[in-house]
């Protein structure tokens, strides 16, 4: 009963009351608390500061580090082998290299080897020439090719034969220089949809007929051609000169298509 009493009149005295002693647990010894360091620091660990550069390797490593893992060339720490870095994984199957990017070609109508300083135009007239002078092989001179000139000339044109055999092929845009070059021709004009060649043949074997102009889709004019019989000749021939040399135009006035 006392200590139900004694337990009462401490809580409602505040609390358990001062800690013993009058002053509390007491303060820092003394002296500026509970001390610092010695002296000169806790000193180094056991068995001295490392040497300069550290420590080194492990014992038993061998020098200049460890050795790469199997089948690794170079280890850790050389540089990358030359060529193609470190390659595939093993067992990985093998990639083709993706190699530079392909160009875009050449522009369209030229050859494997480019385009010929040489002019289909005078190409063209050239060849047509022995018709008029009676001289062969001027054109094959022209296009660098000086034994086929000499041979055509020799042979006046392989009687002829040869002659227009040359000139049906550079009408037709089929000839090629010394360096198997096309022959140079003006740009293109519109959208080219008739062919060279096919003109060129219907010029020079129904010119009179105006199968030429029907095909280019000049109506009109291949009638009036048809009526005159090619204007009695002379008209049949400009045609057929003016589609061997690459300068006609269809009837929308595009450029005929080469190849």
């Amino acid at each position: 009963m006392q200590h139900v009493d004694n337990q009462h009149h401490m809580m409602a005295g505040g609390g358990f009351g001062p800690p013993p002693g009058g002053g509390g647990y007491g303060g820092p010894p003394p002296g500026g608390g509970y001390g610092g360091p010695p002296p000169g620091g806790f000193g180094g660990p056991p068995g001295g500061a490392p040497p300069p550069g550290g420590f080194g390797p492990p014992p038993g490593a061998p020098p200049g580090g460890y050795a790469p893992p199997p089948g690794a060339p170079g280890g850790y720490g050389g540089a990358p082998p030359a060529a193609g870095g470190f390659g595939a994984p093993p067992g990985a199957p093998m990639q083709p290299a993706y190699g530079p990017a392909p160009g875009f070609g050449a522009a369209p109508g030229a050859g494997p080897g480019g385009v010929s300083d040489k002019d289909q135009a005078t190409a063209f007239l050239l060849s047509f020439l022995p018709y008029y002078v009676g001289i062969a092989g001027v054109d094959r001179f022209y296009l660098g090719q000086t034994g086929l000139g000499i041979a055509k000339l020799l042979t006046c044109g392989g009687l002829g034969i040869w002659t227009l055999i040359d000139m049906i092929l550079i009408g037709m845009g089929k000839m090629r220089d010394a360096q198997g070059r096309e022959l140079r021709r003006d740009p293109p004009v519109g959208n080219p949809t008739r062919d060279q060649g096919t003109a060129f043949l219907l010029s020079a074997f129904l010119g009179t007929l105006g199968a030429d102009r029907f095909y280019l889709g000049q109506t009109g004019l291949g009638i009036a051609k048809l009526l005159t019989c090619g204007g009695l000749g002379i008209w049949a021939v400009i045609d057929f000169v003016l589609i061997g040399m690459g300068k006609m135009k269809d009837n929308e006035g595009n450029s005929l298509r080469w190849g």
